[in-house]
């Protein structure tokens, strides 16, 4: 397992982790970094209408666990076993999230 504050620091340094084929962790740092500023954030009308409909229940933290597994059952993933438990322990901490988008 990553450490919280080691993972924590490079998120906080522009740097994160990612499971290599080999299963050994390599830290990325992309040029240009992907930052969503929130207070210019545009929801698409296609979403909008979707949240008026009621099409999906979108909840916060309901199954973080359940949610980054599922993201790593798939064939070319950055997430393996030791992301995981890292992440998860971040989420203990408070510091790691899910967005969900329930349906039925």
């Amino acid at each position: 397992m990553i450490e919280p504050d080691l993972l924590l620091q490079g998120y906080r340094l522009g740097v994160f982790p990612m499971a290599m084929e080999d299963d050994s962790i390599g830290w990325f740092s992309p040029d240009p970094r992907a930052i969503i500023p929130l207070e210019d954030f545009h929801v698409p009308h296609a979403l909008r209408r979707a949240v008026r409909k009621h099409v999906f229940e979108v909840k916060v933290d309901n199954a973080f666990s359940d949610v980054i597994n599922a993201c790593a059952r798939r064939e070319d993933t950055w997430i393996n076993r030791e992301i995981i438990e890292s992440y998860t322990r971040l989420h203990e901490l408070g510091h790691a999230h899910s967005v969900e988008a329930w349906r039925e």
